[in-house]
């Protein structure tokens, strides 16, 4: 008996617990670098009726905890992303300071002095796409792809390794000969 009834104030915490993160997530949003917040919402909110269904099951309807009597939060689009303006105020920042990095522009600049085998060892072409996709996320309004970038020293300090990685690498002499420029466009 003591256990059930310890189960039964733990659905009620929990129940609490997942009104008070869809409210979270609703106004502040997530930091899931995949997921709009709208598929976290929903599955927040499925959660909540689960703890629901569990409260109906294990207890009188006296002894509901206050959190039963919480109006279940409304569906929300799957694409829902809260603080679109500060995502894209955010992004257009970041941006800036990829662009006026010096490491940054140092990997632009140096980038096709080397092999595209050496390229992909040193990650050149992956870490201009930072800058370039986010770039493109802004001309696409891509709030999620924005989003990522919402940390933008994690990224300058992926510049700064990248950089200084070439400098270390010595340069090559890039050659295409007929043959190699052929051998590209077929693959």
């Amino acid at each position: 008996m003591k256990k059930e009834k310890e189960q039964q104030e733990d659905y009620g915490l929990k129940l609490q617990e997942s009104h008070d993160r869809w409210a979270h997530i609703y106004e502040y949003g997530c930091s899931g670098p995949f997921y709009p917040d709208g598929v976290n919402l929903d599955l927040v909110r499925n959660h909540i009726s689960y703890y629901r269904r569990k409260i109906k099951e294990t207890m009188t309807p006296e002894n509901y905890p206050a959190a039963y009597f919480k109006e279940v939060p409304p569906k929300v689009d799957y694409n829902y992303i809260a603080r679109p303006d500060e995502i894209r105020a955010a992004a257009r920042a970041s941006l800036a300071a990829y662009k006026a990095d010096p490491n940054y522009q140092y990997i632009v600049r140096n980038s096709g002095d080397f092999t595209p085998k050496t390229r992909g060892k040193l990650y050149i072409d992956t870490v201009i796409g930072y800058a370039t996709g986010l770039e493109r996320d802004i001309e696409n309004d891509d709030l999620l792809g924005m989003r990522r970038h919402k940390r933008d020293a994690r990224y300058i300090e992926l510049f700064e390794d990248c950089a200084h990685k070439m400098r270390e690498t010595p340069p090559e002499t890039v050659q295409f000969s007929l043959f190699s420029i052929e051998r590209e466009v077929k693959a």
